[in-house]
């Protein structure tokens, strides 16, 4: 289990309000890499309609009856139907994935028609910062040495147009450090 803290709860609170507009009401969502304390989906639950949440480490406990979590090492494939999602959310994940752009196809698969994904990544300016701020103990070390890539905006753009997505919105925020994508299927 990660070692989260206070200032990460912050951190995450201020992810979702950042993006919950793009989320449509009633939707069927699947969080990827939801985590053991899966705030995104406590966060957005009004407006779930059903959601999944996948992790190598989730929760041990119901959370609702319309969440439930499949403990899974996802490497290259999700192990879900296609075309089944409203919404994917994939927040400060993409950065600790081995295959990246395997994922994103596969997001591209279990999409409905017109379902969107919504990606939020530390951009590449922001590693100093992170790795100052982990051994200092203001966020978490586990999750911060863990990132494999730091993108820049380009190559998330240039990964999603790939996969056949349909660019709604790719920008910056937190000064520049941290960076929102939302496509469309």
């Amino acid at each position: 289990m990660k070692d989260f803290n206070k200032i990460d709860f912050l951190i995450q609170k201020r992810r979702i309000k950042l993006i919950e507009n793009f989320v449509p009401p009633n939707s069927y969502i699947l969080d990827i890499g939801c985590g053991y304390y899966p705030q995104n989906l406590i966060n957005l639950r009004q407006k779930i309609k059903q959601a999944v949440g996948i992790d190598k480490d989730i929760p041990d406990t119901v959370l609702a009856p319309n969440i439930r979590f499949i403990k899974t090492e996802f490497k290259t494939i999700i192990p879900l139907p296609n075309n089944e999602f409203d919404c994917v959310l994939i927040l400060a994940v993409l950065e600790h994935l081995d295959h990246p752009p395997e994922i994103i196809r596969e997001c591209y698969r279990v999409l409905k028609p017109g379902g969107r994904i919504i990606i939020t990544i530390p951009t590449n300016y922001s590693k100093a910062i992170l790795l100052i701020l982990a051994y200092l103990g203001l966020i978490s070390k586990e999750e911060i040495f863990d990132h494999k890539h730091y993108f820049r905006k380009e190559e998330i753009n240039k990964m999603l147009l790939q996969a056949k997505f349909k660019k709604i919105i790719g920008r910056s925020y937190n000064f520049g450090i941290n960076a929102l994508f939302v496509f469309e299927k």
